[in-house]
């Protein structure tokens, strides 16, 4: 849906990808068996993706996520961003790799022309931490909880939010409104008793 919206408004959006972790290291990894997981995706994230015309399978295991977001950093100075992207997502969403694992990286890396040792150091030594730490630390001031979360608009403090799997057109609407500097003038208006949303500070 993001790459749609990019190819309908080309170089007037930017869009900018943050880490989020759903299950940081002190929060239990589900079962892979487990039946609300299995039922999920049955009813709810299948459904959408093939919407979405995504090839998705249910991934037979629930990984950490912190050093991908590293490695996607890396990327992104390497301008390989995109390409590492939809790589890590091909890897674990349709082809089941842990991607909680440095060889793995490694190898997800080489297929975008990305050094695995390049990599490899990049991750062991902690290059791209902070970084990522920065990136979630501002999505908990901003009151993130899930994914996909996006906020729409030049100043993430006072951007309107987009919570959860919406329909292409709530996105597109969202944008024009940011566009035409409706955004915060709608967003105080409608979403602000709506949403919990926190108050950014910087």
């Amino acid at each position: 849906m993001v790459n749609r919206l990019c190819q309908e408004y080309g170089n007037r959006v930017e869009v900018a990808w943050k880490a989020f972790e759903l299950r940081p290291e002190a929060v239990p990894l589900p079962a892979p068996d487990n039946p609300t997981r299995r039922q999920r995706w049955k009813t709810s994230v299948l459904p959408m993706a093939a919407e979405r015309r995504l090839v998705m399978k249910l991934p037979p295991i629930a990984t950490r996520t912190r050093l991908a977001f590293q490695a996607v950093e890396l990327a992104r100075d390497h301008a390989k961003f995109q390409a590492m992207h939809r790589a890590m997502f091909e890897a674990f969403f349709r082809d089941g790799r842990d991607i909680g694992h440095i060889d793995v990286l490694a190898d997800i890396g080489a297929s975008v022309d990305l050094a695995p040792a390049l990599v490899k150091r990049a991750l062991e030594a902690g290059a791209y931490l902070n970084r990522v730490l920065d990136q979630e630390q501002l999505a908990r001031e901003l009151g993130v909880t899930g994914v996909p979360a996006m906020f729409v608009g030049d100043d993430v403090s006072t951007a309107e939010p987009v919570i959860g799997a919406v329909p292409y057109d709530w996105l597109k609407a969202t944008v024009e409104r940011a566009l035409s500097g409706q955004s915060l003038d709608w967003r105080r208006r409608a979403l602000r008793s709506a949403i919990p949303l926190k108050e950014h500070q910087d």
